[in-house]
């Protein structure tokens, strides 16, 4: 039979932008579920290994006082500051990031979600099906470790990074080729660097291209990048593996290991280093990405787009892992940003579902900003909060100022 929960709002995903949606449903009153399938909240912005939030700033010439947009994604950087305030603003090339540290960020978003009496957490909890009539979601149903919940939802968001509760519900999307498909990620990080060389972010990519021209290693081992951590000894290298035959984090560890076999007989920096940690999986950098009320095109973006129905700033560039030619960026200029639209939210055709994150109504080219971090925090907000309206209205807000 299973256990039957009714709830104005299920969130499916605890990813960044998971976690700003359903804390934001919450603090507008209403009774939000959040389901995630692993053991602990924030998505790959814990288990990515990752060293900065990207998407948080305007990138100008001046470096930013503040987020571009406010709300949940300003709170998490200020809290991240508090919590280790040496981690300030920083410029890498063009753009602006924050440092953090992952364990800052999970004991936030733990904190955030247990101050909402009204949000439940449910970890270890996968959707394994989606009940529609007509155009509307009447059941969600969620394994939780071997137990059935039957959800009665007012209104799902899917935050699922790949848009499966979408998917199972019929709904419609896009998804590139294998072959055009972003490149995924896993990083490594490393101690015990015997000698702190500011060349090694040039050095490294240079061995690995030559590696791979004696077929050494395959050839989007080329695309490695090295960067050093705060500690003189530590760093990361961050692989692109490819999409066929080394998705496994087992695959990927053990070429990494090769990898830094190999550069320890060429670089005197890496004779005594060693793996210290992991990414906990390789990591999708894109997969279905929703149809919506209105896709987002890379014209939108390179243009500065705004929109009458425009929910989040966002001033990252387009950047693409490509598999022939490593990272592509495209940038909008300086000063300038776009907006999202809350209609790429809206998925087409099924009245109380939206998206946020990852798998919302863009073309392949527009993920590449769409994707980070940052930005996807201030979509899942708009998301709750969007819900949280059609709750309390029994439709959407037809603009920014109903939110």
């Amino acid at each position: 039979m299973g256990i039957k929960i009714k709830c104005d709002v299920l969130v499916i995903g605890a990813g960044v932008s998971g976690i700003a949606a359903a804390v934001a449903a919450a603090r507008s009153g209403m009774r939000t579920a959040l389901a995630e399938k692993d053991s602990f909240p924030g998505g790959i912005g814990y288990s990515g290994l990752l060293q900065h939030i990207c998407g948080l700033y305007l990138n100008s010439r001046a470096v930013p006082e503040e987020t571009l947009n406010d709300g949940i994604a300003r709170e998490v950087a200020n809290r991240l500051h508090q919590l280790s305030p040496r981690n300030k603003v920083k410029k890498i090339g063009q753009v602006y990031v924050l440092p953090y540290a992952r364990d800052d960020l999970s004991s936030i978003f733990n904190s955030m979600c247990r101050a909402e009496d009204k949000l439940s957490v449910m970890l270890d909890t996968t959707a394994v099906s989606v009940k529609k009539k007509g155009d509307k979601i009447i059941g969600v149903r969620l394994d939780r470790s071997g137990t059935a919940y039957k959800i009665t939802p007012g209104v799902v968001i899917d935050c699922s990074g790949d848009g499966n509760a979408a998917f199972m519900a019929g709904a419609d999307y896009q998804l590139s080729p294998l072959s055009e498909r972003q490149l995924p990620g896993f990083i490594i990080h490393l101690k015990g660097l015997n000698t702190r060389d500011e060349t090694l972010p040039v050095k490294v990519p240079y061995y690995l291209s030559k590696a791979v021209e004696a077929k050494l290693f395959p050839s989007y081992i080329r695309f490695t990048a090295f960067s050093y951590a705060e500690a003189p000894d530590e760093g990361f290298l961050k692989i692109n593996p490819g999409h066929e035959h080394s998705r496994s984090s087992r695959v990927v560890l053990k070429r990494a290991e090769k990898m830094l076999r190999y550069l320890a007989e060429k670089l005197p920096s890496f004779r005594g280093a060693y793996i210290a940690g992991t990414s906990l999986r390789v990591m999708d950098r894109e997969g279905r990405r929703v149809c919506g009320e209105y896709t987002l095109t890379e014209d939108d973006i390179l243009k500065g787009g705004k929109f009458d129905d425009g929910i989040v700033k966002n001033s990252w560039p387009i950047e693409l892992w490509d598999t022939k030619k490593g990272t592509v960026y495209k940038y909008l200029k300086p000063g300038e940003y776009y907006e999202v639209p809350f209609r790429c939210l809206k998925v087409k055709g099924i009245s109380n579902l939206l998206c946020a994150g990852r798998c919302i109504s863009v073309t392949h080219e527009a993920l590449g900003s769409t994707r980070v971090m940052g930005t996807c925090m201030s979509l899942g907000e708009q998301a709750g909060l969007a819900a949280a309206y059609y709750i309390k209205n029994g439709r959407y807000p037809e603009g920014i100022q109903d939110i």
